[in-house]
């Protein structure tokens, strides 16, 4: 990985978590991450007209993905959502990140960009991924299979295969309009133009969702009355902290590097359930967590 892809994943990474952090003790759900949503939308609006240029070079599978990428986002925040209603910071967190490492990998490979990604990478993504397996477990002597069959874990991996849909589907619509002939546009303000499109398509997709369910209808008269401001303030950390990841996306062979070492917020979210909320802290999530960070060094590490 290059150094600019460093620089700005690890920002994101300590943002992201700090967002999940803020929005567990919130007690989120869908409704909440749609207000959140639209603030972003409503933020990044002006970069629509602004970059506007830029919309004539989507071809129809670009817009195809780009409403893809709003329905993978709802799905990911209402899993999200649902494993912190169920369960703790420091085991929801880890689950929904470390998933999409190998998720994203093998469809790269089964997709014959296999060849982008360092053999090297490897045991890193294979590190990250048996680490989120061992997590659950209370300790190691006792494996069963209802440890990961709950509510939270089941939740958590929605999010993450939501994740892995959003993540292919960007990273193909904006190596799409980066390599486009003519376009006038540079990488920052791509990524802007992107992002409008993208918070609008999320909005729309999760305000469906959020109208069509009776209790999200309550839970967004409730949030709307007392809780806005935190809404709207995480929908800000969001937009910033995903933004830095799409620039990052620039400055990498493959989406798979991004996708794994973005998930160094796993230890930091993590350490802010188990330090500041006084989340249990059996042995196998601290090796788990160990294991994830020494994937994240070895993926960081490996080039192509």
């Amino acid at each position: 990985m290059t150094l600019p892809a460093l620089l700005l994943i690890t920002i994101s990474a300590f943002g992201h978590a700090f967002w999940n952090f803020f929005s567990k003790r919130r007690s989120p759900a869908a409704a909440f991450f749609w207000i959140a949503s639209l603030s972003s939308a409503l933020l990044l609006l002006p970069m629509l007209f602004l970059f506007r240029s830029g919309l004539p070079y989507l071809a129809p599978l670009d817009w195809l993905l780009i409403g893809m990428t709003g329905i993978f986002q709802a799905s990911y925040y209402i899993g999200l959502a649902g494993a912190y209603s169920n369960g703790d910071l420091s085991l929801a967190y880890p689950l929904a990140r470390a998933l999409p490492v190998l998720l994203v990998t093998s469809i790269s490979i089964a997709l014959g960009r296999g060849s982008q990604i360092s053999p090297w990478a490897l045991p890193g993504f294979f590190a990250i991924f048996a680490g989120c397996i061992i997590l659950p477990l209370p300790d190691f002597t006792n494996f069963k299979l209802s440890y990961f069959l709950n509510a939270c874990c089941l939740f958590a991996v929605l999010a993450a295969f939501s994740t892995t849909g959003y993540t292919l589907s960007d990273d193909h619509v904006l190596r799409s309009l980066r390599t486009a002939p003519g376009i006038a546009l540079d990488n920052s303000q791509i990524t802007l133009l992107f992002m409008s499109l993208e918070n609008l398509s999320l909005s729309l997709a999760l305000g469906v969702w959020v109208l069509l369910h009776p209790r999200q209808r309550e839970i967004l008269r409730a949030t709307w009355r007392t809780g806005w401001m935190a809404a709207s303030f995480a929908g800000l950390m969001m937009t910033a902290t995903y933004g830095l990841v799409l620039a990052a996306m620039a400055y990498v062979s493959n989406v798979s590097y991004v996708s794994a070492f973005r998930q160094l917020s796993i230890p930091i979210g993590a350490a802010l359930g188990i330090i500041v909320r006084k989340e249990p802290r059996p042995t196998p999530k601290l090796v788990g967590l160990g294991m994830i960070v020494f994937g994240l060094i070895v993926v960081a590490l490996s080039k192509r």
